[in-house]
């Protein structure tokens, strides 16, 4: 469990956050055990008890904000090797809001909370593709985050912008519980032939 010469073991999604329920509604009764607060001093004892050299802060709240209270956790922290942020894509002049967080050498990556929006195209919507293009300029991936029905939109939006590196967050929530597992299945087979996709 150990590292192995010349690898690095990096745990690739970990939320931090100074809990107050105005900022984290999605927290709801089934996860009342993490309505408190997680920053790096909590996390970095666990990290290095199992072996791990670092991970990756994930935003949490679609906020500007949070990315300047995430770099500023990270920057201290040696052991957060970077920030995925999140910044409006759609935006016209979105390249000033990339060009800002893109400055700050943890930044890697950056996040839309699709999963949360009410229409399940909206990853393939002209407007964000053309902003999810853009990040290949600043060296940042793009965290997919959606439910299984929204894959065939995410399938469209990794077409559509082979430039940038795409990261699918949580596999894509197969439905595990309820054992069912298409159309997942069938969608990741087909996202998992793109070269620019990798999943954690």
């Amino acid at each position: 469990r150990r590292r192995t010469k010349d690898r690095m073991r990096i745990d690739a999604h970990q939320h931090f956050w100074k809990y107050d329920p105005r900022d984290y509604a999605w927290i709801d009764e089934s996860m009342a055990g993490i309505r408190k607060d997680f920053l790096p001093a909590d996390l970095e004892p666990l990290l290095k008890a199992e072996g791990f050299d670092g991970c990756i802060a994930v935003q949490a709240r679609q906020s500007l904000d949070e990315n300047r209270f995430l770099l500023d956790l990270a920057r201290p922290s040696a052991f957060v090797r970077g920030v995925v942020g999140w910044v409006d894509l759609k935006k016209s002049d979105v390249e000033l809001d990339l060009a800002d967080f893109a400055g700050d050498p943890k930044a890697v990556g950056i996040r839309h909370i699709a999963q949360a929006e009410p229409d399940d195209r909206f990853l393939a919507h002209d407007d964000f593709v053309h902003g999810v293009r853009k990040l290949a300029a600043f060296d940042l991936t793009y965290d997919i985050l959606v439910y299984p029905r929204q894959l065939p939109a995410a399938i469209e939006l990794v077409a559509k912008a082979p430039d940038v590196r795409f990261v699918l967050d949580h596999c894509g929530k197969p439905e595990i519980r309820n054992a069912q597992w298409e159309p997942w299945a069938t969608h990741i087979r087909e996202l998992a032939k793109a070269p620019n996709v990798s999943s954690k």
